[in-house]
């Protein structure tokens, strides 16, 4: 994904939520049906949220014939600032590996720890209120490991970490259960401040790559995710949940 993609990408999960007719009171909009009333829009002072995703190399040609994303699992908490806008930390952890189908015989993996602070929005869409769309970008610090990474030169040396900076715009869909409570759909885009170099690594000893491997290490990540909320903000109690 180029530069211009990556902007627009993060340009969209903050323009979504206008796209909404939703608005932004704790009044239910009109009944579109009398067997399903719309429910009230309610706002938490905190949100814990968990999310489990499967990264996919992009951007960098040679980190995608590289690895393939096997797992990431995230925790983090929301705090409550005015009208859905909040702030947050969050941890994540990773997993990648190179499978026979990148690298035939050859075994290695590159473990991703993430801990940043966020910035976002929840927004209700729909006239029901049953739905929330949540925007982010979380930006902060990463380490990365790597482990099973082979030179056929003995005397070579492999580095096998890192640590930098990174940002992730992510976006979600909460389908709400109850109104603290919801499961969805969690895509993010993560961008390390550090290039893959497969010569770097010692990945041209087992396969080939263009020498044109410029481009930091960057992955869009896929999955579902769950939302709660504590502590209610104090409103008029209305019908609905």
């Amino acid at each position: 994904m180029g530069p211009l993609y990556k902007y627009a990408f993060i340009l969209l999960l903050f323009c979504l939520p206008l796209l909404s007719t939703a608005q932004e009171d704790e009044t239910p909009a009109p009944a579109a049906s009398e067997d399903a009333p719309p429910a009230p829009k309610r706002y938490y002072v905190f949100s814990p949220r968990v999310s489990v995703t499967v990264p996919h190399p992009m951007a960098n040609p040679s980190f995608k014939k590289s690895f393939v994303g096997i797992y990431e699992a995230s925790a983090g908490l929301n705090l409550y600032l005015y009208k859905g806008i909040f702030i947050g930390g969050m941890y994540k952890n990773g997993l990648l590996k190179i499978t026979e189908n990148k690298i035939a015989d050859y075994n290695a993996s590159m473990s991703i720890n993430n801990i940043g602070g966020k910035v976002g929005t929840d927004v209700y869409i729909g006239e029901k209120n049953r739905v929330i769309y949540s925007a982010s970008l979380t930006v902060g610090r990463n380490w990365t490991r790597y482990s099973g990474l082979v030179a056929k030169d003995p005397n070579k040396v492999i580095p096998d970490s890192y640590t930098t900076t990174y940002y992730e715009p992510e976006m979600n869909i909460f389908f709400l259960i109850e109104s603290n409570f919801g499961i969805g759909a969690t895509l993010s885009y993560s961008v390390f401040k550090k290039n893959f170099d497969p010569y770097e690594l010692a990945l041209n000893d087992w396969t080939q790559f263009s020498k044109n491997n410029s481009g930091s290490t960057q992955y869009m990540s896929f999955g579902f995710g769950f939302y709660y909320s504590l502590w209610r903000k104090n409103t008029p109690k209305k019908s609905g949940y």
